[in-house]
Order: structure tokens, then C-alpha cells, then sequence
């Protein structure tokens, strides 16, 4: 089956916690669909997960998301020029425009801090690498033993918690090259969602350790059903859905969700 262009819906939306403290959305996103160096579609998808203790945290996920979305756009070769290497050189820019921010300000890089997804999706292989918490999760394209057909689910990397349930790594501390989880996928991805940490009981089954696929397919068959229909307009929609009291009764942390699918 030959896949489609890419339907995309992203948001971030603020968590009831930080609305009854009055503080700002800490969490950013990124998402765009372009043509590389060497022709191929790119998918370019990103999360950054600002932390709560820190004061610039925010603006910390905005510049994350903000300057993996300029490498990727530099990237030549395809993925096919992405490592491990090269993603820490990646880091390493971000770090250095932190700090150069950070001296500027009177603060310390730590008060940026911010986890961080990112996926690049080509035509038939992926790659994808994260520090801290938050999940990616693709498609099964197969959907061996799906009786619905549709396939199932599963994450990339499971969300990164370091020795205590409540802490996390962040992209900014300075040993975060030790805790990059990197991986490439030597397969055709056609549907894939990235989401910060504010989902991770919503989306993840913790018993099992696998990712929820109902949770999963009714948000994928939406965007999906939607070819005609603006990018801006899917995702208004996604915001609205991730504010709303379902969704808020079973987590008050900011919720960030990319989806984006190319299943005809």
C-alpha cells in the first residue's frame, strides 16, 4: 500500500495545575513536513517538556524545539546522514545557545531545563532520539494479530525516569550526552505521535509496559478522516480536546500531543 502525504494535527495545552498557579504552558512543539537534500519527504516532529522547578523552562522547550527543527532542515543526506554523533553536535548547539542566553540573563542553564522527542520520518526508514521522559509511539504497519485490522501500537522509548518516578533528565544539564537514547527504524513508519509526559497514564499501560491503542486509534482515525482539512484546524481541535475535562480529570501537568499519519 502506497502511502499517502502526511496529515498533521499538533498542540500543547496548559495543565490545571499551572492555571491555578498562573504560570505559562511550559511545553513546545514542532512539526513540519519537508522535502530534504537529497528529495526525500521528511517528517520532522518534536517535543520539548519544559520542567516545572525551573523559571525559563519554557523558553528553554521553545529554543529546543525551535533549533532541532533548523538542524533537521540542514540535514544533508536524509536520514540516511542523521547518528548518534551527529545529534549530540546537535545538542551541544542548543547547550551553547542556552548558556549564551542563560550569561546574558544572570541565570544558569539549569533554569532552561527541558526534556526532549524527536523523530525524523523518511520514506522507508526513521530515526528518532529523546532525553527524559515523554514517548514516541509508530504504528504496527502490519497489524499482525490486530483483529480490527487496523494494527497496533508501540513506543520507541520508554519514558525516562532515572532511579525515581518523579525525576527526569533534561537536555540542558550537562552529562545529557550519557542519557541520549538514540535508534533508527529500517522500516516504512506511517503513523506516529509524540506526547510529553502530561499523557503517559493516558496513553501508556505502566502493568504491561505497552502503549494503549485505543487511546491511539481514535485520535489517528480523526486525523486520518480529515485529508481536506487545514493542518491549523486539526490541531485547534487536538487543543481543544486535550483542555478538555476528560482529559484534564486524569492529569493537571501541561499535555503536549503530536499526531501525524500518511495511511491512505
Amino acid at each position: 500500500m502506497t502511502p499517502g502525504p502526511w496529515r498533521l494535527a499538533a498542540a500543547s495545552a496548559l495543565g490545571t495545575s499551572h492555571e491555578k498557579l498562573g504560570t505559562p504552558c511550559q511545553d513546545a512543539h514542532a512539526c513540519e513536513a519537508l522535502l530534504s537534500a537529497t528529495g526525500e519527504t521528511l517528517l520532522v516532529a518534536v517535543v520539548a517538556d519544559g520542567a516545572g522547578s525551573a523559571v525559563r523552562s519554557g523558553d528553554g522547550a521553545q529554543l529546543a524545539c525551535a533549533l532541532m527543527l533548523e538542524e533537521a532542515r540542514a540535514l544533508g543526506g536524509g536520514i540516511a546522514g542523521l547518528s548518534r554523533e551527529l545529534v549530540c553536535d546537535w545538542l551541544a548547539r542548543f547547550q551553547a545557545e542556552i548558556g549564551v542566553r542563560a550569561a546574558a540573563e544572570g541565570l544558569a542553564p539549569r533554569d532552561f531545563a527541558c526534556t526532549l522527542l524527536v523523530a525524523l520520518v523518511g520514506e522507508e526508514r526513521a530515526a528518532f532520539f529523546q532525553i527524559g521522559d515523554g514517548a514516541m509511539v509508530v504504528s504496527d504497519r502490519d497489524g499482525d494479530g490486530d483483529p480490527s485490522g487496523e494494527g497496533g501500537y508501540a513506543w520507541v522509548f520508554w519514558p525516562d525516569n532515572g532511579e525515581y518516578e518523579n525525576l527526569t533528565y533534561f537536555a540542558t544539564d550537562p552529562q545529557a550526552a550519557d542519557h541520549l537514547r538514540f535508534d533508527t527504524a529500517d522500516r516504512a513508519v506511517d503513523e506516529i505521535a509524540l506526547f510529553s509526559d502530561g499523557l503517559q497514564r493516558l496513553a501508556l499501560h505502566y502493568q504491561t509496559r505497552t502503549a494503549h491503542p485505543p487511546f491511539f486509534r481514535s485520535l489517528f482515525a480523526a486525523v486520518r478522516a480529515a485529508d481536506g482539512e487545514a493542518a491549523e484546524s486539526l490541531s485547534g481541535r487536538l487543543a481543544a480536546y486535550l483542555s478538555s475535562p476528560p482529559v484534564n480529570e486524569r492529569t493537571d501537568d501541561d499535555k503536549t500531543l503530536i499526531l501525524a499519519t500518511r495511511r491512505p
